[in-house]
């Protein structure tokens, strides 16, 4: 039975999937899917359904997986009951930009109607999970600290070639150049706009679903590359910037957690610590502050 020998937890909207893209063909990934969600909600399904997952592993390459773990303590936890050699990739990105992103993804595949004043209270995961140095810390309490390697997202949108070098150097592969264009621009999979029919939207999440939990991840592969879901989950109204009145209480309320980042990985995060929205974007309502506020 071959288990990891890495998994770049994420969190997601932190270029997870770009990761994937990047490395596929030079370390030996799942079976046809990106995400088994294993060590978060399919863990009841045993480590022997986790393992034939990488059944096909040629033996010869690293095994890895690109899920975004981060910020679920259980996670954690039973990556390191199981797998305690495991080499641990975080990648961050600025924590404002992620909760937005986030949500736009929940918009993007019809999961929730609520402004995102609203979506934030509800699903306080949202932010639970950007608190980098938080859960940072678990990471290096339980596999060391030269066994969970920081990415930031802004040396990606830098250097994307820099940055997927020193991914090879900490897994132990050879560095090779950016093949696709589209991944060398160092964003994938970024979500613009809503979708133009909801009804249709989640009809195909639903199918998109079934489809996993079946595991007949080639037909959901095959209908990606027809274009099937982006036509059902886009072309509708676009995002705008983010409402500037939520920039500002997620600032004052991740603050304190990006500085104590700054002081664990010694970067200069300032860039993180600064309101850059002048107008509102799609937010269908203003800020809930006394709700969030109940979230520091």
């Amino acid at each position: 039975m071959r288990l990891p020998d890495f998994i770049a937890v994420g969190p997601g909207r932190t270029a997870t999937t770009w990761l994937h893209e990047a490395l596929r063909g030079h370390v030996d990934l799942p079976w046809k899917i990106k995400e088994t969600d294993f060590f978060t909600t399919n863990y009841n399904k045993g480590i022997e359904w986790y393992a034939h997952h990488f059944r096909y592993a040629s033996g010869t390459r690293p095994i890895g997986e690109v899920n975004p773990y981060f910020g679920f303590p259980e996670a954690a936890e039973r990556i390191a009951q199981h797998i305690a050699g495991c080499r641990i990739i975080c990648s961050f990105r600025n924590p404002v930009d992620r909760i937005y992103s986030s949500y736009k993804l929940w918009r993007h595949y019809t999961q929730t109607r609520l402004p995102m004043d609203e979506f934030l209270v509800k699903v306080p995961q949202v932010i639970e999970v950007t608190r980098y140095a938080k859960h940072l810390a678990d990471y290096r309490s339980r596999f060391g600290l030269d066994c969970v390697m920081v990415c930031l997202n802004d040396d990606l949108r830098a250097d994307p070639q820099t940055f997927l070098d020193r991914i090879c150097d900490f897994i132990g592969i050879d560095r090779y150049p950016i093949a696709s264009a589209r991944t060398a621009k160092g964003a994938v999979n970024s979500i613009n706009d809503l979708p133009r029919y909801e009804w249709l939207a989640r009809r195909a999440r639903h199918l998109m679903y079934w489809l996993e939990e079946k595991q007949a991840y080639g037909v959901s592969n095959f209908l990606e590359t027809a274009g099937a879901w982006r036509f059902c989950f886009g072309g509708g109204v676009e995002f705008g910037p983010i409402d500037p009145d939520i920039e500002e209480r997620l600032l004052a309320i991740l603050r304190p957690d990006i500085e104590a980042l700054e002081k664990m990985i010694g970067r200069d995060l300032s860039a993180w610590k600064q309101a850059r929205v002048a107008g509102a974007g799609l937010q269908g309502g203003r800020l809930a502050a006394a709700a969030l506020r109940e979230l520091q």
